[in-house]
């Protein structure tokens, strides 16, 4: 077994009682500040960054000299983000039911006949318009994916520059390379289980629309043929396609995170750690599984309804399993972060995985546990000026910015926001814009504000959580097989 070091050869580093006696005008705080758990709660021992400014996740990258500004659009009455900065949890509800527009073609497969019964036409007709209408949804699922992935590429453009620059720094080069192992992940995972998806079965819903709707006047011999063909094999061919490409993605993570779980539980950082990590892996492996599992029949069964009816009746579990699949993937695993924008190679600044991790536990439980205000030090529930600096250190500016536009309290004070001269549609939400509003618009965004903490502001740490997790997996994994293969040299020198 290999324990923690606090090595430069690791960044599984052993946090260690910290405190604090004295406050300054930065966010520090006291032991006293810090009790804001029960003592059977509070994760041991005190996390030390929350005695330090908070960070963004594992550096510092958006505080004075980055971006605290945020710019909206008018579009449609409503304003919106002029450009998405943040990697989103942004999976469609709507592309879980793909599986079943596939089956639109029901009533075309099982009536194949000619003359068509009156009440199989009325079906082909409702089976024709739901898979039309799902592939509207593949196409806005594939254009939300592709934004993601056009971030999570500019993103690894700059840490590959980071990790050259850094290449002597072991601890700073070994942080690079445990966000660029997940980076491939959240690609793959944007580009496979959802791009790739939203193109085959989407593309796929609209052949089966097409043949389905067809169907209705098969009794012209060229109508029928390209009826079969569209909501046959040619169809349902692209959702086997997908269920094949699926099934490897999801045995390589099957993989990957068998082996980063089996690392940590090597390893043991703490009793709690390896807990969630262990959490956070095996709900990995579900999806993966029952993901892969369920496109492999769904592909196969699609086929088969080509010609035969039961083949719709192994397709129903299949389409229930895609639409959980898609729901677990939103609610457990999926999160939103900040991505790592143009910064500077000597602007980087290193903190502990570890303590990054119990520091968003920390801070999530203070937020979503009324009984427990945060320490005075972090923020002042009384203050607005405290709160918004708050946010914004925080990284959260630009999700604030689009809750204030979505509540339909406050999103009428975004009209009291000068426009910009080039662009009359356009406003831009800094801090100093928000005190130059009116101080009836000032109580009412603190009210605001705190409401956003104590909701949008637990889920965001929840989210920093799961990707923190995914991190200081990843390192532990990379640390564990560096030391088995340092053992295994030492034991061949010896023998």
């Amino acid at each position: 077994m290999v324990a923690p070091t606090a090595s430069s050869d690791t960044l599984i580093t052993p946090p260690s009682p910290v405190h604090i006696s004295q406050s300054t005008p930065k966010p520090t705080t006291t032991a006293t500040d810090m009790d804001i758990l029960s003592p059977a709660e509070s994760p041991p021992p005190v996390v030390p960054k929350l005695v330090r400014e908070a960070s963004d996740i594992t550096w510092q990258e958006s505080l004075e000299s980055k971006k605290c500004q945020v710019v909206l659009v008018r579009r449609r009455g409503r304003f919106r983000l002029l450009h998405q900065q943040q990697f989103k949890n942004s999976l469609l509800a709507g592309v879980g039911y793909l599986e079943l527009a596939n089956a639109g073609d029901f009533a075309a497969n099982v009536w194949n006949q000619i003359p068509v019964p009156r009440f199989a036409a009325v079906l082909m007709g409702i089976g024709g318009v739901l898979a039309l209408g799902m592939m509207l949804v593949a196409i806005h699922d594939f254009r939300l994916g592709w934004v993601n992935v056009k971030l999570l590429r500019a993103e690894r453009d700059q840490l590959l520059r980071l990790r050259q620059y850094h290449s002597k720094n072991s601890e700073l080069a070994r942080l690079i390379d445990s966000r660029l192992g997940v980076g491939v992940r959240e690609i793959g995972t944007e580009v496979i289980d959802r791009m790739v998806m939203d193109a085959l079965m989407g593309f796929g819903s609209l052949l089966v629309g097409v043949g389905t709707l067809m169907a209705i006047g098969g009794a012209n011999p060229r109508v029928f043929k390209a009826s079969n063909l569209l909501s046959g094999y040619i169809g349902n061919g692209l959702a086997a396609i997908f269920g094949l490409v699926n099934a490897i993605w999801c045995g390589s993570l099957l993989h990957r995170f068998h082996v980063q779980d089996a690392a940590a539980f090597a390893q043991e950082p703490s009793d709690d750690i390896r807990r969630r990590l262990h959490t956070r892996f095996r709900r990995f492996q579900w999806h993966a599984g029952v993901n892969g599992l369920t496109g492999i029949v769904a592909g196969a069964a699609s086929m088969v309804t080509a010609e035969r009816w039961w083949g719709y009746v192994v397709l129903i579990p299949c389409i229930i399993s895609f639409i959980l699949c898609n729901y677990f993937w939103r609610k457990k695993l999926g999160y939103d972060r900040p991505v790592l924008a143009h910064t500077s190679a000597t602007e980087i600044q290193v903190t502990s995985l570890i303590e990054d991790l119990q520091y968003v536990i920390v801070m999530q439980r203070a937020l979503a546990d009324p009984e427990h205000s945060l320490p005075q030090a972090i923020v002042r529930p009384d203050s607005l000026e405290s709160i918004l600096r708050f946010i914004i250190r925080e990284n959260m500016l630009e999700t604030y910015c689009e809750f204030l536009a979505r509540d339909k309290s406050t999103r009428h004070i975004l009209a009291a926001f000068p426009s910009l001269n080039a662009s009359p549609g356009q406003i831009t939400i800094s801090l100093d814009t928000l005190f130059r509003l009116p101080p009836s618009h000032l109580k009412l965004i603190l009210e605001h504000a705190k409401q956003f903490l104590q909701t949008t502001g637990v889920c965001i740490f929840t989210y920093r959580e799961r990707h923190l997790l995914e991190l200081l997996g990843y390192a532990i994994c990379q640390d564990h097989q560096k030391a088995t293969s340092t053992t295994q040299d030492d034991m061949i020198e010896h023998t």
